[in-house]
């Protein structure tokens, strides 16, 4: 009795282990992610929503990516310190210097 309890018992497992790994999770964009995307252009936010929903990466990485590639025109190899997306600013390290720029928070084009 008390084997084919611990055979039950390890199947049991076995269907559990393999269920939850074939299963694919849904990421959910935290509330600071949802607010950040509420206030991009229809389509940039289209083009993020869909790049999230593959997974991979959170929204944040996704739209510092696309500030990332925005601002490699102007100052290339820079990389980005802090992004304030109410503000539209973001903190760049550029040639060893630290330097502030403005960007368009519903595009993230930079400003001129």
């Amino acid at each position: 009795m008390a084997k084919q309890f611990q055979t039950l018992l390890g199947m049991a497992a076995l269907g559990i282990a393999m269920t939850l790994s074939s299963s694919v999770y849904a990421q959910v964009a935290t509330t600071l992610e949802q607010a950040e995307m509420a206030g991009l252009s229809p389509e940039v936010k289209a083009d993020i929503s869909a790049r999230y929903a593959k997974g991979g990466q959170t929204v944040y990485e996704l739209l510092k990516t696309d500030m990332l590639n925005n601002l490699q025109v102007k100052h290339p190899g820079a990389r980005i310190l802090a992004l304030d997306f109410n503000q539209g600013i973001a903190t760049v390290e550029a040639s060893g210097k630290l330097e502030t720029v403005n960007f368009d928070p519903m595009t993230l084009r930079l400003r001129p």
